[in-house]
């Protein structure tokens, strides 16, 4: 790398002119970013988009920034799919405008989220009035991404879809290009496909970004940003625990051979939670022997006090990996106090969002023990509940795939709550079936133990319940929730038996 420093920074200074120079600042300025030097790799771009009479801003006014998204939006809404693929190919100096405007906002993410937005629109800008190249593509993607962040009506999400969806289309133009599409993929299918897309189709696709990017040497980086992704939607997805566990720790021995650091404790929490749902780490823990160039300590990262965006999303991550720990392993009191920061975080988006507040709301049923409408857990639960079936019907219209499921076990929970036995054991069935359909295979044994405990109280059919859990957790992997099950169901035997 020092090598390739001195080669750049001599081509720099006897360069005659900024186009003699646009490459080497291109290639020093990534190279910086893949070291994490994201200070002066962002702040050499913004002097080279200066020269190139763009200017990037260290902020932006609400209202104007709003302006110019609305603008953009527009101007896309009026053009139909076919008008948007078939625009003519971008040529000249505008090239490395874009080019240069699409390694800005990778750097942006770890350092100013905030102007994301702005340099999607101008890059879209771009295009539509001199033509399209292939950094066009991530543009439109990150451009997406950013809105199915912020919007809030569902029609508008489905734009942003939309405009991300082409986007992808377009980069078939491209397909040679091994450099844009690990970048591409882990944008579109880590933050835009999942709202409308089966999340087993996104994490195929995440992992041919992360070979695509690992074939690529230019590339590495975006395939770790690839692998990031992968880690979390597999386990979404109701993978196999074991096969996750297994590739992730691949992909970190990868990620430790080229000391990156920005990825692996985002892949290392996820890695954490698999294997305590495994067997609480029992036999599936971190490997001593490895040296990892970053340690995975959340108490560490829990702790931090640097406000920076790469410590907040960090401890962001933590949050939700607990969350999910402690939901699953049936700590509540746990459960209630990291879903309760993660969604206090900045940064969370809306897919995570979801996915806590459906976590949180089941947790809540577990806490509530006065049923008669008083008390502050059951002000809790009504608050959450209301809060989750919003968000989750809102995601459900965008991908019934990935949502209906969800949304039938919270209602389900409800009415079983308020002891409407009938509308229970109809929203459990629907909810097993809507599991078992997409291919949910933790959420249809847990959609199978949740109907296992309503039954419990009312007739043996309990048993039937808990042991179709117990195959669906077996499929899943995790040892931790077989046991649970069994546990159960012994306990049920038990009872049945002294009771008769």
């Amino acid at each position: 790398i020092e090598k390739a420093y001195g080669l750049l920074k001599q081509i720099l200074k006897e360069g005659c002119c900024l186009g003699d120079k646009l490459d080497a600042y291109y290639l020093y300025a990534t190279i910086l970013h893949a070291c994490e030097e994201r200070d002066e790799a962002y702040t050499i771009c913004c002097e080279v988009m200066s020269q190139l009479d763009e200017t990037i801003p260290s902020t932006i006014d609400n209202k104007k920034l709003l302006a110019m998204v609305q603008e953009t939006s527009n101007a896309l809404r009026k053009m139909s799919d076919k008008d948007l693929l078939q625009m003519k190919e971008m040529t000249g100096p505008l090239l490395f405008t874009l080019k240069f405007y699409s390694l800005v906002m990778c750097i942006a993410f770890w350092k100013q989220p905030h102007i994301m937005a702005f340099l999607g629109c101008r890059m879209i800008s771009i295009s539509l009035e001199h033509g399209v190249c292939e950094d066009t593509v991530y543009g439109m993607v990150l451009y997406s991404a950013v809105l199915c962040q912020q919007c809030k009506l569902v029609s508008d999400i489905r734009e942003a879809c939309r405009v991300g969806n082409i986007g992808m289309s377009m980069l078939k133009r491209w397909v040679d290009s091994s450099d844009i599409l690990p970048k591409v993929t882990h944008c579109y299918y880590g933050f835009v496909a999942l709202h409308t897309l089966p999340l087993q189709e996104c994490s195929d696709n995440l992992r041919k970004g992360f070979e695509v990017g690992m074939s690529s040497g230019d590339s590495a980086v975006n395939a770790f940003y690839n692998s990031m992704h992968l880690s979390r939607i597999a386990l979404l997805s109701g993978e196999n625990l074991s096969a996750i566990l297994k590739e992730i720790d691949y992909h970190l021995e990868v990620m430790m051979r080229f000391c990156n650091k920005v990825s692996m404790p985002h892949v290392q929490a996820y890695r954490e939670t698999i294997s305590i749902l495994i067997d609480k780490g029992e036999s599936t823990g971190p490997n001593p022997k490895r040296n990892y160039a970053c340690p995975y300590i959340p108490s560490r990262i829990e702790k931090m006090d640097s406000n920076s965006i790469y410590a907040l999303r960090n401890k962001e991550n933590v949050y939700i990996n607990r969350t999910m720990q402690s939901f699953w392993l049936g700590y509540s009191q746990r459960c209630y106090h990291y879903a309760t920061k993660a969604l206090e975080m900045q940064f969370l988006g809306r897919h995570n969002r979801c996915l806590i507040l459906f976590y949180a709301a089941l947790n809540a049923f577990r806490g509530v023990k006065n049923t008669n409408g008083n008390g502050s857990q059951f002000t809790k639960l009504r608050a959450l509940y209301k809060d989750a079936m919003l968000a989750l019907r809102t995601a459900k219209e965008l991908s019934p795939w990935n949502f209906s499921n969800k949304v039938h076990i919270l209602e389900a929970e409800m009415y079983s709550f308020e002891r409407k036995g009938k509308d229970a054991i109809s929203s459990y069935a629907a909810a097993i079936t809507s599991s078992r359909s997409s291919n949910y295979v933790h959420e249809e044994g847990l959609a199978c133990e949740l109907a296992g405990l309503h039954y419990k109280k009312t007739s043996q059919t309990a048993l039937d319940f808990f042991q179709r859990a117990k195959e669906c957790y077996v499929q899943w992997g995790s040892q931790v929730k077989v046991e649970s099950i069994t546990q159960q169901m012994e306990r049920l035997v038990l009872a049945s038996n002294l009771k008769a």
